[in-house]
């Protein structure tokens, strides 16, 4: 639908004012591609191409048509004239807009891509041919804006300037792991759906070995391009954001569990969580999904829940790596028992769809080790009867940061969440029983690991919360700059004082 198209709206071109084609600075005319990586098919971006895009977002193969990315988030599609990419904008629809440069709305578009270097085109309508509409929204989630639904066509300038936050985020971690000095790295990412608990995915474990980490780091092990290739691989299209879920599972991955059983030990099914509105096996459960009509009452009770095994769907082929462990000997995840281990947690957003964890067993292994808050007051919790208990205890800091406990209560499409008031979403109390506890029994001392929290562009009192509870830092960038001045900063944080690092 060919409504409010075009360049020309003052409103609109005084929101675009941040990019000027004709200017000499490639701040504003975008004339350096942005992340010119040779592992992708193509440079993100070629100044003096075209992309389809949405107005929330770069036009992606699985969601919207026509598309400029594919599904990988590694390639993309564009046009090198004007021509073609403002019939491609419209699906090559011939019917409507005859193949040729008079036709009106193809006008438009070719003025403003060589004027402005932008077209703000049509609206996709539930009337819009299949090969030209999209997206569709997720069964569960929040409506989408209706710029979700506006198509534009961006010359590449345009997205060198102002690419989208995965393209910043995927090129400011690469920068990080060229330059930061004497620290084991490796890569981690939210899992695929598994089901309840979505373990997350480690696309590069921890290195160096630890016979090549100390006392001197061995640069050629530690493989910096191979880092930054895994962080190529990551996709950008988990909409759960399941930090609480991916934190749990990389406290799998620090702990001894495959020299002592330590996890198995702590978390194998049945943990009894007491009351129903907790997940776990077998007195647990919740509520249906009020969008979804799922079943809530075996919330979490699958017999290896949180020790799950890699294994292939049978319905969709795709293989699920299951719960991440440490590799024996050498390559195990905690070298030294004087190693400091943490997480930088870089998120968009607000955590949601991510409560599938222990929490009553947490809570219980916490409270008989005595677990104190910052403050110096015990841990509390009491997981009886929650739909009707006034104070379940846990954790949960978004009163220290300008607003309320019930602030980070948040249920709006967010199932399943708990029922106590207070304690609804549990990625702080993750944060905070992962740098409590001794998460190994094989080596002296005790073996944390700190949660520190970027938010790009975001900085919710959950992420803040989760933050501090990780005895970590919050830091919110909003500028590419600001967001690996933070993530080096982090790094710097997590090591302090120690002589071996793995962040």
């Amino acid at each position: 639908m060919a409504i409010n198209t075009g360049c020309t709206d003052p409103a609109l071109v005084s929101a675009m004012s941040w990019f000027d084609k004709d200017s000499t600075d490639p701040a504003k005319n975008g004339s350096l591609v942005y992340d010119s990586d040779p592992d992708f098919y193509s440079p993100f971006f070629e100044p003096n191409k075209f992309y389809f895009s949405r107005g929330r977002r770069i036009a992606w193969m699985v969601k919207e048509y026509p598309y400029s990315l594919d599904s990988s988030l590694t390639g993309l599609n564009n046009y090198s004239d004007t021509l073609s990419a403002c019939y491609g904008s419209v699906g090559w629809d011939l019917d409507s807009y005859p193949y040729s440069p008079m036709a009106p709305l193809i006008q438009e578009c070719m003025s403003c891509l060589n004027t402005k270097g932008w077209w703000r085109g049509p609206i996709v309508t539930a009337n819009t041919s299949p090969y030209q509409n999209g997206p569709t929204p997720e069964i569960g989630q929040p409506p989408l804006p209706p710029e979700a639904y506006r198509k534009w066509v961006l010359s590449g300038r345009v997205l060198n300037v102002r690419p989208p936050k995965f393209v910043i985020a995927r090129k400011v971690l690469k920068d990080v792991i060229s330059t930061v000095p004497n620290t084991r790295m490796g890569v981690a990412t939210f899992g695929r759906d598994h089901g309840w608990f979505d373990p997350p995915e480690v696309l590069a474990r921890l290195r160096p070995a630890c016979d090549q980490s100390y006392p001197t780091l061995n640069e050629a092990s530690l493989d910096r391009v191979g880092l930054k290739r895994a962080v190529n691989n990551v996709r950008f299209n988990n909409y759960e954001r399941s930090i609480g879920e991916a934190l749990f599972g990389l406290g799998g991955y620090f702990s001894s569990q495959t020299i002592d059983n330590k996890w198995q030990n702590w978390f194998k099914q049945p943990i009894n969580p007491g009351s129903f509105g907790w997940p776990g096996c077998c007195n647990g459960g919740t509520y249906d999904s009020p969008y979804t009509g799922a079943s809530g009452l075996y919330w979490g009770v699958d017999y290896v829940e949180w020790l799950k095994t890699p294994y292939y769907n049978p319905s969709t082929g795709a293989y699920l790596p299951g719960q991440p462990w440490e590799e024996p000997g050498v390559s195990r995840s905690v070298c030294f028992n004087a190693q400091a281990n943490a997480v930088i947690v870089v998120s968009g957003g607000t955590p949601y769809s991510d409560n599938t964890v222990p929490i009553t067993k947490m809570m219980e292994l916490l409270e008989a080790n005595g677990a104190r808050h910052d403050d110096g007051s015990l841990l509390r919790f009491d997981p009886y009867n929650p739909d009707t208990n006034p104070d379940v205890g846990g954790v949960n800091y978004c009163d220290q940061f300008g607003t309320t406990k019930e602030a980070c209560d948040y249920t709006d499409y967010n199932w399943p969440a708990g029922h106590g008031v207070g304690n609804k979403n549990f990625m702080d109390d993750v944060a905070f029983f992962m740098s409590r506890m001794d998460l190994r029994d094989d080596m002296p001392g005790k073996q944390t690991m700190r949660t520190f929290v970027v938010g790009y562009g975001d900085s919710s009192p959950m992420l803040k919360s989760i933050a501090m509870a990780g005895k970590g830092s919050f830091f919110r960038a909003d500028k590419p700059g600001e967001l690996r001045d933070f993530i080096m900063f982090a790094l710097g944080q997590s090591r302090m004082n120690n002589a071996c690092s793995t962040p």
